[in-house]
């Protein structure tokens, strides 16, 4: 029987990749992407299939805030609400990916809050599982705990849900800030970087969202940065990939979607 995914898309350069494309395409996912861009002329409507006929969703990241208030925006975390928790029709919840952005969106919907972090990450980092983490049926996946990160701000876990990861960045003021990099809730995760990334996704980031390398701060050099993102990527994806894919693998096990 086919399932159904709905890929909600932030940023036309920021796509679900093609790791995890495959793997959904390969449990026998139909695929239907949902753009919600700042630069589109319908950015004020929010238009997805109804959540009740939907198996998955999946809300990418994006260069908006989760806090910008805007209707399109306000319409998604209603229906990331809708999914992650059944309110609609009295139904099992639908399992919501969030990723960046959309794990942003996805805290907001379910009475998290988010803020900036007063600094910028693109890269790969180290992220400190927590003891949930490591003993969660899906995060587990992760064995070694770098990850790619594009983000300014930060989520805190909403009520019900379980930490599974914490990160630490280095502010534009020179200070540090420690803040959630993943949790659970339910069947849906959130993710504040980038698990379905790809090193040919990483190339196009790096050409068309190079200015994102400057709001790091004057501590950062942006040809560096970005040098030095691709040529540790480069090496790391291969890795990357493999435990991602075990990771979405899991959670449709999960979910009992497989």
């Amino acid at each position: 029987m086919t399932k159904h995914a709905v890929i909600i898309q932030h940023h036309p350069v920021e796509t679900l990749g093609g790791n995890f494309t495959g793997i959904l395409r390969g449990a026998g996912f139909e695929l239907t992407t949902v753009p919600v861009y700042a630069c589109a002329p319908d950015f004020d409507r929010f238009d997805a299939p109804d959540s009740s006929d939907v198996d998955l969703v999946v809300a990418l990241g994006g260069p908006m805030s989760a806090n910008d208030n805007h209707p399109a925006l306000i319409q998604e975390m209603a229906y990331l609400r809708a999914a992650a928790t059944g309110d609609v029709g009295n139904r099992e919840p639908t399992p919501v990916v969030g990723i960046c952005l959309g794990a942003q969106l996805l805290s907001r919907a379910l009475g998290g809050a988010v803020a900036p972090t007063g600094g910028y990450q693109f890269g790969l980092r180290k992220i400190d599982v927590t003891e949930a983490g490591r003993t969660d049926p899906v995060f587990c996946e992760i064995d070694i705990p770098l990850v790619p990160t594009l983000h300014g701000e930060q989520f805190t876990p909403p009520p019900g849900a379980r930490l599974l990861a914490e990160g630490t960045m280095l502010r534009r003021d020179g200070g540090y800030v420690r803040f959630p990099m993943a949790f659970r809730y339910g069947s849906s995760y959130a993710f504040q970087f980038e698990p379905q990334l790809t090193l040919d996704e990483l190339r196009i980031w790096n050409r068309e969202l190079a200015g994102d390398y400057d709001l790091m701060g004057d501590r950062f050099d942006p040809r560096e940065e970005a040098a030095r993102n691709l040529r540790e990527f480069t090496a790391f994806a291969p890795y990357h990939e493999a435990q991602m894919g075990r990771m979405l693998r899991a959670l449709l096990v999960q979910a009992g979607l497989p």
